[in-house]
């Protein structure tokens, strides 16, 4: 099934995206599969080269002066603040900027795809004090894992805070993680469930299946244990496929 019919993306939805093992490459893959133009943003950083060629970048402060001729003028623009030159990321919005950007976006029925955490390229993250930095407007949430890293040690190579992940799961660094801690970070308030907006629906997308693909059982597992939490998720070979999915489950 198509990814952007499976996650229920529609015209004109506001849609973050958070977690690790995939953030950016899920946000293009929606933003090439959804209906044009589409606005995409940050409210955390953004590698530069990692728009270059997709979208069309737009810093806020130019956005604000005519925000519908801008859409008009790309498929896909890309709205930031400046570049930050020490680390050649381009600066995400505030929250205020964000909820303005997304109201031109309502107005305009344009879909607004947010990045609104960072995980520094590692599969799996669990969230400090301030992140995920999620805007209340938003439609939906969207929480990605990657599969990489199961049964792999964890340490500071495979999880971004993976102290925090300890806190949150119970396992110690250096021991091997399993799907079932995975699960245990994601439907914890502390963890996957951290910062989702009340009027907000919340699926999963599992990426990275070419490097560990899930038994049918591990399927079932994953259901059992987010459907109380989440609408739906799904499984994903975002490098090798970034059209397609498999449906875990979706109970809508």
């Amino acid at each position: 099934m198509k990814i952007i019919e499976a996650l229920r993306i529609e015209e004109g939805d506001v849609v973050a995206i958070v977690g690790a093992g995939g953030k950016t490459s899920l946000m293009f893959a929606l933003a090439d599969a959804a209906q044009k133009p589409v606005c995409l943003t940050t409210t955390t950083k953004l590698m530069r080269e990692e728009g270059q060629g997709i979208a069309e970048n737009i810093f806020f402060s130019d956005f604000a002066t005519d925000p519908g001729k801008n859409f008009r003028q790309a498929e896909i623009s890309l709205v930031t603040n400046s570049l930050i030159e020490s680390t050649q990321k381009w600066q995400g919005l505030s929250l205020l900027q964000a909820d303005e950007l997304i109201s031109v976006c309502r107005q305009e029925k344009v879909t607004c795809l947010i990045e609104a955490d960072g995980a520094r390229h590692l599969p799996l993250k669990a969230p400090e004090e301030w992140e995920p930095v999620i805007p209340e407007l938003v439609d939906q949430v969207i929480v990605v894992v990657g599969l990489s890293a199961i049964c792999k040690p964890l340490n500071a190579e495979t999880v971004f805070r993976e102290d925090i992940f300890t806190d949150l799961t119970g396992l110690r660094l250096g021991e091997p993680i399993q799907l079932e801690h995975v699960l245990k970070m994601l439907k914890h308030p502390a963890g996957g469930l951290k910062g989702i907006p009340p009027t907000s629906e919340a699926a999963v997308v599992f990426n990275q299946d070419d490097a560990c693909s899930l038994k049918p059982a591990e399927k079932e597992m994953i259901q059992e244990a987010l459907q109380g939490s989440f609408y739906g998720a799904i499984l994903t070979s975002l490098r090798t496929d970034s059209e397609n999915c498999e449906i875990i489950f979706d109970r809508k």
